[in-house]
């Protein structure tokens, strides 16, 4: 049995939630107007997990789903988040998606006008904070790694605003394949690739 789309349950939860996305990254506006800004490049995850699921790469459909069900979660957009959700579980239960597909992308849709309307009302602070000079690296990482293990979208702001330092802290190279893994919200690889270095 296939999993439905109730229009009750889904249609009680918000589009997006910015207060609670707020509070969630401790009410520092220009890390949470940050992540809504990086949304911006799920925009096309409905249409690749369609043309994945064509293409017969089941795994890959499985992986942009996930994807998209994490990143709603960033920015607090319970509904998109719920959708999401359900397509990859039909995927986990070998059950046909294409029907969740179009709610999906409708949520989606929504998701990225809400998060412009949210920008325009509450733009973040035109000046992001400076990092300190004398900022300890270690100490650095090892906050990152809390973030990353909490799941917490500060953790993209962190990693973009101090990249030099943890950089030269860890080894460039490896750097690299933890901001990588940041910046595509794979938190879980990107704790698994900077634990050697703690």
């Amino acid at each position: 049995m296939g999993i439905g789309i109730d229009p009750k349950d889904t249609a009680a939860l918000p589009v997006l939630d910015p207060a609670h996305g707020l509070a969630r990254l401790l009410g520092d506006r220009q890390v949470y107007a940050n992540v809504l800004r990086r949304f911006a490049g799920y925009a096309s995850c409905v249409e690749e997990a369609r043309a994945q699921l064509a293409a017969g790469d089941h795994d890959a459909a499985h992986r942009t789903l996930h994807t998209l069900k994490g990143a709603a979660g960033l920015v607090s957009a319970p509904r998109l988040a719920l959708l999401a959700g359900r397509a990859e579980q039909a995927m986990e239960r070998h059950e046909p998606v294409d029907a969740l597909l179009g709610p999906l992308q409708t949520a989606l849709t929504a998701v990225l006008q809400a998060i412009e309307e949210e920008l325009e009302r509450n733009p973040p602070p035109a000046l992001a904070v400076a990092a300190p000079e004398d900022s300890d690296g270690a100490v650095l990482l090892q906050e990152l790694a809390r973030l990353l293990d909490e799941g917490n979208g500060t953790a993209v702001d962190l990693a973009a605003r101090y990249a030099p330092l943890l950089a030269e802290t860890i080894g460039a190279t490896q750097w690299r394949a933890v901001a990588a893994a940041v910046d595509d919200y794979d938190f879980d690889r990107a704790l698994e690739l900077l634990r050697p270095a703690l």
